[in-house]
């Protein structure tokens, strides 16, 4: 398949910003993306899976809103021997499309409802853009909703967040990193980009200009509001976030796409994949942020990983292995 994200490699902020040598291959990267439309409405209609657990006294509920399928040229940094292997090592069928989850998590503690990413909408065809049904299917109100927790700007993160052309949440304040804010609705870098790239863009400045004054542009490591605080991990994007809950003694970290292949990514933190805007930055980041979580021992959440998306990270020599957590029964 084709993979619509546009920058891959090591080029890096700079080259891309300073230079039009590295479009070509932005453009071999991303061809236009399929499907999406600047209202981000979901043509998703069914409920989708949901799950409940509990971080202290926030109660969590996780939305898996689709998937996406992957196949092995959306990969750099390893081969497709390695790649083989490192699925077959998971009991996973190589010859396969390798489906990838989307979710999103919907936080309700004290007087405050948020949700962390918004799910793909429109943006990825019919085995995404469940959120808004599921939401729905709950009983909760998109008026209900206090705060967007948004990861990063991608399509998969913050479509779901507008319903014709609007803000799909009419209460919540759009929290979102100012690096990633000047990034994306950058009318220069818009310009730079291949045309087959623009839609990424549009898209992102459109979900900024539905939340207006709404929209909290936050720097680095930030208290946002009680038991709630932003990590930089950039890399995948420049202003990538990640959010860390806590309540009592509980703490859970929340991130997007740091690392989003579980199969790949924990044993082999170098690999990266075409949606990164600097490979080596997601790399460093990578390696940072699980040498932490595992030292740690810190629950850890993301939007990408295995459905229900919570586990623990241990080391591994110089790898590291994705520890799902024990399901949590409810009820």
């Amino acid at each position: 398949m084709t993979h619509p994200f546009f920058l891959s490699g090591s080029a890096g902020r700079r080259r891309f910003l300073a230079s039009s040598a590295g479009l070509g291959a932005l453009a071999i990267a991303a061809p236009a993306l399929r499907g999406v439309r600047a209202d981000g409405h979901s043509e998703g209609g069914a409920r989708a899976p949901t799950y409940m657990r509990t971080v202290g006294d926030l109660e969590i509920t996780t939305i898996l809103d689709g998937y996406i399928p992957f196949e092995f040229g959306v990969f750099r940094g390893i081969e497709q021997a390695e790649y083989e292997e490192e699925l077959r090592n998971d009991f996973i069928d190589p010859d396969k499309p390798l489906n990838i989850g989307i979710t999103a998590h919907l936080v309700r503690g004290g007087d405050r409802l948020m949700l962390i990413d918004a799910g793909a909408a429109s943006a990825f065809g019919p085995t995404a853009g469940h959120l808004q049904s599921t939401l729905a299917g709950l009983g909760v109100d998109a008026t209900s909703i206090t705060d967007l927790l948004i990861t990063h700007l991608h399509p998969d993160h913050v479509a779901g967040a507008m319903m014709d052309g609007q803000a799909a949440f009419p209460n919540a304040a759009l929290h979102v990193s100012r690096t990633e804010v000047e990034f994306w609705t950058s009318e220069s870098n818009r310009n730079a980009a291949p045309d087959s790239a623009k839609g990424f863009f549009d898209l992102a400045a459109s979900a900024i200009g539905a939340y207006g004054e709404r929209v909290n542009r936050f720097d680095g490591e930030t208290d946002l509001m009680s038991g709630v605080s932003s990590h930089p991990m950039p890399g995948h994007t420049l202003g990538h976030t990640g959010y860390r809950l806590s309540s009592g003694d509980a703490q859970l970290l929340v991130w997007g796409d740091m690392t989003a292949i579980a199969p790949v990514q924990f044993e082999r933190p170098s690999v990266g994949i075409v949606y990164d805007t600097d490979s080596d930055m997601a790399a460093e980041t990578r390696r940072r942020v699980l040498d932490i979580v595992a030292t740690d021992r810190l629950l850890v959440a993301g939007t990408h990983l295995p459905y229900p998306a919570y586990g623990h990270v241990e080391s591994a020599g110089d790898a590291y292995r994705w520890v799902p957590d024990q399901w949590q029964y409810t009820g």
